[in-house]
């Protein structure tokens, strides 16, 4: 089932306007993908549940097809239409679209699975990636959601959405909440250049 749905979704994000977004791209759903992997195997989660997230991981993404905003109502059906087509059980696939409406900013998961899958889709928050990673963003809230902001309102923005995040996981709230912790500083650093 894995291999069918890494096909599938492969093809959504590489074939059409998914390709053209510098952030939400296939790039990022591999990433996430191996995220889930990561955190799966350091929870000790089972292979059932570790299988059900990396295909909610995989489908997490693909709703940009239809739409922008709201893209994850649309994800949600591409997963639905998807897996019934390969007679998963209802409650698998309620499962997988739990998770990945736990991803909608604010992020609002219910249960650990869709925790884990909202830790996996923004781990990069806490690692030194997360600036190369926010230059993405910007452009494409610039190129994409026609939404232009200064250096300063840019920085002011990451600080306070880094200082309302919170990891869900277990594993997220003891070890990744570490490396989110540096790069918070390093934005407060940055904005000091700002006041000078």
């Amino acid at each position: 089932m894995i291999e069918k749905v890494e096909k599938y979704c492969v093809e959504i994000l590489s074939g059409t306007k998914i390709k053209e977004l510098p952030f939400h791209n296939l790039e990022h759903t591999k990433e996430v993908v191996q995220n889930v992997k990561y955190l799966c195997a350091a929870m000790d989660i089972d292979s059932v549940e570790t299988d059900l997230l990396i295909i909610a991981a995989w489908f997490h993404d693909t709703g940009f097809l239809k739409a922008y905003n709201g893209h994850e109502a649309q994800s949600k059906l591409i997963a639905t239409a998807f897996l019934k087509e390969q007679n998963a059980n209802e409650s698998f696939i309620d499962e997988v679209c739990n998770c990945i409406d736990a991803t909608k900013m604010p992020q609002s998961p219910t249960d650990r699975l869709s925790q884990i899958l909202c830790d996996a889709d923004i781990f990069h928050i806490s690692t030194p990636h997360f600036f190369y990673r926010k230059l993405l963003l910007r452009r494409e809230w610039e190129v994409f959601c026609n939404n232009q902001v200064s250096d300063l309102e840019w920085h002011q923005l990451n600080l306070e959405f880094l200082k309302k995040h919170h990891f869900r996981s277990d594993y997220g709230k003891q070890t990744l909440e570490i490396g989110k912790q540096e790069n918070l500083h390093k934005v407060e650093n940055i904005l000091t250049y700002f006041e000078e």
